[in-house]
């Protein structure tokens, strides 16, 4: 007889559940079509009535699958994504001989510690408090914890706390990634502010992005970038120059993307869109992980004309791969 395990009156729930359930289309439908290298669009809905509004939401759709077919690659995992967005995790690390303690990170770029609680289990932990703040250490998939701070301790502070067998469970909460959003509310030239959607659905702020940041505004010809004169307050963004051109927010489900996205990233983007595009109709069964198609995945590719974009893709994506999680 299987053996079934009574319920916890209260659940379990593992930190990162909040946050394990991001994802982002990094381009827009109109920076697709705006794109040399991209193609036709036209017709994507077969017998539609409605040519422009049904490729425009077709094209959405398949910018979607392109985006999260970037995050499964490079993240291995489903929550992984590009744009800015905060993630909590936990590990057991170890109390190393210096008294700091590194804690890895599963994605990267790290832009910014949110808050870090330690003990020997989650019954037990304790916040570090604002003066450890400044001492933090941020590397691209790293926080490294300082074994000492306050000028007046001279012991090992990590040693102090109990652990399990050596190690002392950590639970971080951390943002990694561009700041990527789109306009909320049209814009005119020279205005010194914009606003913006928040980060994640129904939120109320823009992660990853701070004073000095450099944002596109992806507007087809009336693309610019901006600088921001300090960090977000909510959703408006000060700008440290007027804004150039006009930008008015077109009907959903085309967007005006605002993001730092690094250019090799929305280039990968229109690469994949592109192969699923021209994949349509061929009854060809897309590739899995990007970088890794079989024999017959290439001949279907190369019998769509999409090889040179995945190959494109798999090239500008490759710094871009964690090498590790934990």
């Amino acid at each position: 007889m299987t053996f079934t395990p009574t319920p916890f009156a209260t659940p379990v729930i593992a930190p990162n559940t909040v946050s394990a359930y991001c994802s982002a289309s990094y381009i827009s439908a109109s920076e697709y079509r705006f794109a040399p290298t991209a193609v036709g669009t036209q017709g994507l809905v077969p017998k539609s009535t409605s040519e422009q509004g049904d490729s425009l939401g077709s094209l959405a759709q398949v910018i979607s699958r392109a985006s999260a077919w970037m995050d499964q690659h490079c993240f291995h995992r489903g929550d992984g994504s590009f744009a800015a967005g905060v993630t909590t995790e936990q590990m057991v690390a170890t109390v190393k001989p210096s008294g700091v303690v590194v804690l890895i990170c599963n994605f990267k770029p790290i832009r910014q510690v949110i808050g870090v609680g330690v003990g020997p289990s989650f019954s037990q932990l304790t916040n570090l408090n604002q003066n450890v703040a400044g001492d933090i250490l941020i590397g691209d998939k790293t926080i490294t914890l300082p074994g000492y701070w306050n000028a007046g301790l001279t012991f090992p502070v990590f040693a102090s706390f109990p652990s399990i067998g050596g190690g002392l469970l950590c639970v971080y909460s951390y943002v990694a990634g561009w700041p990527h959003t789109t306009l909320s509310v049209s814009a005119s030239a020279g205005a010194t502010s914009i606003t913006v959607n928040p980060s994640t659905p129904g939120g109320t702020a823009l992660y990853g992005a701070y004073g000095g940041s450099q944002l596109w505004i992806k507007d087809g010809p009336n693309t610019e970038a901006v600088v921001l004169a300090s960090s977000p307050s909510g959703l408006t963004l000060s700008l440290a120059s007027p804004l150039l051109y006009p930008h008015n927010v077109p009907e959903g489900p085309d967007s005006i993307i605002v993001s730092a996205l690094p250019w090799g990233l929305e280039q990968a983007c229109i690469s994949l869109t592109n192969v699923i595009l021209k994949q349509r109709g061929m009854r060809a069964v897309l590739p899995g992980p990007v970088g890794s198609p079989s024999p017959q995945d290439r001949q279907a590719l190369a019998r769509a004309g999409a090889l040179a974009d995945f190959e494109i893709a798999c090239k500008l994506l490759h710094p871009f791969k964690v090498s590790y999680l934990h």
